[in-house]
């Protein structure tokens, strides 16, 4: 049986995106690894910070079981736009803005690694609020 049809058109739309992203930033992150010569620790390290920060995120804004239109439904979320805005921000300005703070001459692999994490976290974290629903809608039926 296919779950696809409680959930939400948003939410479905907004899970492949966040895959994508991930998919497309764990390359970038991965070529500019070779690119710059990066030592893996730091990408490492940036992109299990990125999980948690994504799995934080995503648990400030729940999924939820709309009754009425009988789908998981998801509450705004302007905090995907917002991180993508911060990360547009630091590939933009990563040598104003980032090497301010960190002394890194290589810092693409980490802005990308660390957005990877993001997107990896909250996908992560929504399809697991996603089942938890269903399985507790199935057991009280």
């Amino acid at each position: 049986m296919s779950n696809k049809k409680h959930v939400s058109k948003k939410i479905r739309r907004k899970l492949k995106f966040f895959v994508i992203m991930f998919f497309i930033s764990i390359g970038l992150s991965f070529y500019y690894f070779i690119k710059e010569d990066t030592p893996i620790k730091y990408p490492l390290i940036i992109f299990i910070i990125g999980i948690v920060i994504g799995v934080i995120f995503s648990r400030i804004q729940n999924v939820t079981w709309d009754k009425n239109g009988d789908k998981i439904v998801k509450e705004f979320d302007i905090i995907s736009g917002i991180l993508l805005f911060l990360l547009i921000l630091l590939i933009i300005f990563k040598k104003n803005i980032i090497h301010e703070f960190i002394h890194l001459p290589r810092i693409s692999a980490i802005i990308f690694a660390l957005n990877a994490g993001i997107m990896l976290g909250r996908a992560y974290t929504i399809r697991h609020q996603i089942k938890n629903i269903l399985l507790d809608k199935e057991f009280r039926n």
